[in-house]
């Protein structure tokens, strides 16, 4: 253990012997966590140093640490819910609160999946990922590389608090490319910010700071971890879906940050009142295009707002044409070719004209007609005034249009890609096949049907048909399927089936004693049937000594089954249900 006491637990450089201070990052050498987290010099797998506590949230607690085996700094993360457990007292061991082991475990299974996922990318340059996992403690532990370099917030702090366009156009492309392959293995990060991205000393960003989907969302189990201004408006509330889109979202914030040096408003203060102004009308040195593309990926809306990563790149470094430079009802000046020009070299000789040539001049006629009728058109429309003020959607209705998602046309401008137009349905058929890939097919097994169709999010997108039948492993009102798989290009509108459960085929038949030792009454053991799809029949049973109106015994005829026994839902199985009827065998004598 005497070789441990030679390292500073705060920063992991070495002591001399009789130094009470680091004289590297200042920390005493007998400087503790708080009780609820691993002490410093704590060791686990027999390798791994455990220091100073460098940050904590509702899901893990991180720790700098020290690679016994490899001589090297690492960073060490403990999944510790500490709304679901606490650490034993004098011990190193997590005990989780009864009430809460179903969802402990399951969160710790979402998290060990999620490090090996992102171990399996360790090969990516612009992460971080674990090198090492381990159960202990009664909980899971990941091991990180330490990356030498600083947070992008104290980069900006270093850099006058405001990067230029050329700046962060340099820093950033590869980071996004890593982003959109992230993507497409199925992970979401949902807490992408200015702390969670590291600017290394070869001047590269790394991504860091993943995390399951719980503790970025509000009104779960878990005691939220949401950025002001950089988290998505779809996670501040837990029946909204969260997509790549969520990811869009907070890169745009942390471009807005570092564009215009000021922080973007929080989401839910911009509900009913948006208060977001676009970078270019703080910071005028902001490109038009780049400051409504970062506009357009932080629409509260997730329809409206830019889906995936790699469209996000595409728009923000696609750089505009001439003509859609140009402000609407702008004139312009067309250069008119000198006559002198067009003169022949009177060297050359002039060819006889053949039938060919006058064909070839025909069609020349033909082809400039069209060109400008379709300028004067144009020039026309440019010239309209813009009725469209400072929305961001603008309705085309007629007496059979329906509700239908925003799409790009290919007449569209690229200033003007921007502005979701919502058009009826027959429009969005013959654009489909020029607006590209919306969104791809969520995985909506597994969550309840009613929150799938009642969110606005695929409003405009999908068309839900749902099929009920009895599931062997997912309760009522259940998704247990759905006829497009997951990660299927769609394009608005498209229908989808989804499997909803009506229930377990196979259900335990209900106990009707109270926890109490008293006897449910007809009313509330039959309100438990019902929400079973048990399907029953009651039958009469007089008692001497009991009220009318209560439970008696229970039987399945086809099973032979009583309380604790299987009843088969789906076959049709009835359970008898004996109810009280108080007979008294005595009459009392008035």
């Amino acid at each position: 253990m005497s070789e441990y006491k030679m390292l500073c637990m705060g920063c992991m450089e070495p002591l001399n012997e009789g130094q009470d201070v680091c004289p590297n990052c200042g920390l005493s050498v007998n400087a503790g966590n708080l009780p609820s987290y691993l002490q410093p010099k704590t060791v686990l797998d027999s390798r791994y140093i455990v220091g100073k506590l460098i940050k904590s949230n509702g899901e893990s607690a991180t720790y700098i640490g020290y690679d016994n085996t490899e001589s090297r700094k690492v960073t060490i993360k403990e999944y510790m819910p500490d709304v679901l457990c606490q650490r034993a007292k004098d011990g190193s061991e997590l005990i989780v609160d009864q009430n809460y082991v179903v969802q402990y475990k399951n969160y710790m299974s979402e998290f060990a999946e999620l490090n090996k996922s992102l171990a399996r990318l360790r090969t990516m340059s612009h992460i971080v990922a674990p090198t090492d996992m381990f159960t202990a403690n009664n909980t899971v532990y990941a091991v990180f590389p330490e990356v030498e370099g600083i947070t992008l917030r104290q980069y900006l702090q270093d850099n006058a608090g405001e990067l230029s366009w050329d700046q962060v156009k340099k820093l950033f492309p590869p980071l996004l490319t890593t982003l959109a392959c992230i993507h497409n293995t199925g992970i979401l990060h949902r807490g992408i910010c200015l702390d969670n991205i590291i600017v290394t000393d070869k001047n590269e960003l790394m991504l860091t700071g993943f995390a399951i989907p719980e503790i970025r969302t509000a009104n779960t189990d878990l005691a939220p971890e949401l950025y002001d201004g950089f988290s998505a408006p779809e996670q501040y509330s837990a029946s909204e879906w969260e997509g790549t889109w969520t990811d869009v979202y907070a890169v745009a914030a942390v471009m807005y940050r570092l564009l215009t040096g000021c922080m973007p408003p929080e989401p839910m203060s911009r509900i009913g009142n948006d208060s977001l102004m676009e970078p270019n009308k703080i910071n005028p040195h902001v490109p038009a295009n780049v400051s409504k593309v970062i506009t357009q990926a932080m629409r509260l809306s997730c329809e409206q707002r830019i889906q995936t990563i790699t469209d996000f790149v595409t728009k923000l470094f696609d750089q505009p044409s001439y003509m859609t430079q140009l402000p609407r009802g702008a004139t312009q000046t067309i250069p008119i070719q000198d006559p002198k020009e067009k003169r022949q070299d009177p060297k050359k000789k002039k060819k006889k004209k053949s039938n060919a040539g006058n064909i070839a001049m025909i069609i020349g006629a033909v082809l400039l007609v069209v060109i400008v009728v379709a300028a004067f058109l144009a020039l026309i429309s440019m010239l309209l005034p813009d009725t469209s003020g400072d929305t961001e959607t603008t309705s085309v209705s007629t007496s059979a249009t329906t509700t239908a998602a925003p799409v790009t046309t290919a007449a569209t401008t690229e200033t003007e890609a921007t502005e979701s137009t919502t058009v009826s349905s027959d429009e969005t058929a013959t654009t489909t096949a020029t607006s590209g890939t919306l969104f791809v097919m969520p995985n909506l097994i597994g969550k309840k049907y009613t929150s799938v169709v009642d969110s606005d999010t695929w409003k405009g997108r999908l068309e839900f048909e749902a099929i009920y039948d009895y599931s062997d492993e997912y309760e009522r009102g259940y998704i247990y399927d759905q006829d497009i798989p997951e990660g299927t290009d769609l394009y608005p509108v498209t229908k989808v089936k989804l499997y909803v459960s009506q229930g377990l085929a196979v259900v335990e038949i209900p106990d009707y004693m109270n926890e109490d030792g008293t006897r449910m009454t007809k009313e509330e053991y039959v309100a438990l049937l019902d929400d079973l799809n048990i399907k029953y029949e009651c039958r009469d049973v007089e008692t001497p000594d009991t009220l009318s109106g209560y439970v008696m015994d229970v039987y399945c005829a086809q099973t032979g089954e009583g309380v604790g026994g299987e009843i088969n839902v789906k076959n049709g199985n009835t359970l008898y249900v004996d109810i009280s009827v108080f007979s008294p065998t005595v009459d009392v004598v008035g």
